[in-house]
């Protein structure tokens, strides 16, 4: 048994001063239209079509091997095992528009015509799945879509690309190069006449150029502080221009996987299926950046916010409402606590700021879900091209697992999720209270994962029935159970059975 991981008491207490918020602003809507036995079904048709797909580009592997080009087989062979994964969360998609180019050799044109006619058979499943009720497993087949016909029209723009020129982009970053900027991984974006200069040392402040220390030296008043648009948000740090760009993107990567894979959060079943139609949507919390403030470090952080956050000493990190700004600072020493607390906090910004006024969410009941869905997103990552979410290993995954299994900690369902606000946080100890947060962030990732996510759509219309800026759909929100069709008792056994075969899976994977 490997030495049990303490989840830290600072860590557990930056989320007491977080104050709950607001989703989306869905209508109220039939109780939830989908089934466990027809998303089974789509997903069985699925599998199949995919293991037609794996067939055939195995066949073209051997062809390959046969006419002597190894290198070719062994690519056509990854590319089937990828292909035949449970889940496919591969987010590099080609930037260059295909259609211009022409396949290299016969080989690659049948691999081509496979995967387009693979991809033109999910795009029609994946609008089966939608009328079915079933939105999140919608958005999966379309990134596969996507995956296997990177110029697949629909499936680029509902995954919020556009075409600009011979490449697929995003509006904002076409928005961009139309006004002559272009982007530096170091800067951001910036006109294209500076960058030669800013490469050469040189800075342009209150228009003015001058030296790279000299700038610094003025933006260290956070009054002056470097501010970086990206597509959906706005870094204001005193830090530096780099560090404020590397948070840029990395929370560019979290809203694009957050949306995606909420997207029934932020909109309602008549947008989604405008969406997939080819028509536009009024989007909840479309619009406007959200900004983010990041200090230099932990002392400037306390003595910008204590006025507005009396115990902000105890945090590391928090979403204040009130001002719709996310606050952080600099963490040397743990770089991915920093970004995993930003993930928790920029959780709070997105559900909360898709609507104009913030609801008092979780106040009387569910208050496990309001920090449960920002527990889960903490174990967000990017790695190797793949943006995922639910690393059963992660602390607070690792704790649900420990405090369950090991422990024999475990509130019963029907029990936690009565709580609200002030019998969730104020109701025992600060080791109850991590119990309580583990046990919450178990929950969500049973309800986001179990089965392949026989139970995510409940989850979803919950949240979005919960954090209704409509009083009358909040009032008449119905259970997790209720939504799911499965007594409170059933999801208590097959939560503990979900934690086991995670248990069994991180022991396997074990060095």
């Amino acid at each position: 048994m490997r030495h049990l991981r303490s989840p830290g008491p600072g860590h557990v207490l930056l989320q007491i001063v977080t104050v709950a918020v607001v989703l989306c602003g869905w209508t109220d809507s039939p109780a939830h239209a989908g089934t466990a036995e027809a998303l089974a079904l789509l997903q069985e048709q699925h599998q199949e079509r995919r293991a037609d797909l794996v067939r055939a580009v195995r066949e073209l592997a051997s062809e390959a091997a046969t006419a002597g080009n190894l290198d070719r087989s062994r690519d056509l062979q990854r590319l089937a095992t990828a292909v035949d994964q449970v889940t496919l969360d591969l987010d590099e998609l080609p930037e260059l528009y295909r259609g211009t180019t022409e396949p290299a050799d016969a080989l690659e044109k049948q691999l081509w015509q496979l995967q387009d006619e693979y991809a033109a058979d999910l795009y029609l499943l994946s609008r089966r799945a939608l009328r079915a009720g079933f939105p999140s497993f919608a958005f999966h087949l379309v990134r596969e879509v996507a995956r296997h016909d990177p110029d697949h029209r629909r499936a680029r723009e509902l995954l919020g690309y556009v075409r600009y020129g011979d490449r697929w982009t995003t509006p904002f970053a076409a928005s961009m190069m139309r006004r002559n900027f272009e982007w530096h991984d170091r800067f951001g974006w910036l006109p294209a006449a500076h960058i030669e200069r800013y490469e050469a040392g040189q800075r342009l402040f209150n228009g003015r150029w001058m030296d790279a220390e000299t700038e610094a030296r003025h933006r260290a008043d956070f009054d002056n502080a470097w501010e970086i648009p990206t597509e959906h948000f706005l870094i204001v740090t005193n830090h530096s221009l780099e560090r404020g760009v590397e948070l840029g993107v990395a929370l560019e990567d979290f809203h694009r996987f957050f949306v995606r894979e909420l997207a029934a959060f932020f909109n309602t079943p008549q947008q989604m299926q405008k969406l997939f139609d080819g028509g536009s949507a009024a989007v909840r919390g479309a619009g406007s950046r959200h900004v983010i403030h990041f200090y230099r470090n932990r002392q400037e952080f306390v003595q910008r916010l204590q006025r507005k956050q009396p115990d902000v000493a105890i945090s590391n990190g928090l979403y204040l409402p009130s001002d719709r700004i996310a606050y952080f600072y600099h963490r040397p020493e743990n770089p991915q606590a920093n970004m995993e607390t930003m993930y928790h906090e920029v959780t709070h910004q997105l559900l909360g700021e898709s609507v104009r006024r913030t609801p008092d969410v979780g106040r009387d009941s569910d208050f496990w879900l309001v920090e449960g869905i920002a527990c889960y997103m903490e174990s967000f990552r990017r790695e190797n091209g793949e943006l995922t979410a639910g690393d059963p290993d992660h602390v607070r995954i690792y704790w649900a697992r420990e405090y369950a299994l090991r422990q024999d900690f475990f509130v019963p369902m029907a029990r936690l999720t009565r709580m609200g606000m002030r019998e969730f946080r104020l109701g025992g100890d600060v080791a109850m209270l991590q119990r309580y947060y583990a046990q919450s962030a178990g929950m969500t990732h049973f309800f986001m994962h179990y089965r392949d996510g026989i139970y995510r759509e409940a989850l979803i219309e919950h949240l979005a029935r919960m954090y209704s800026p409509d009083a009358r759909v909040r009032r008449r929100a119905t259970s997790i159970a209720d939504l799911a069709g499965v007594r409170f008792e059933t999801l208590d056994q097959e939560y503990r059975e979900h934690l086991r075969i995670l248990d069994a899976t991180v022991e396997a994977a074990a060095p």
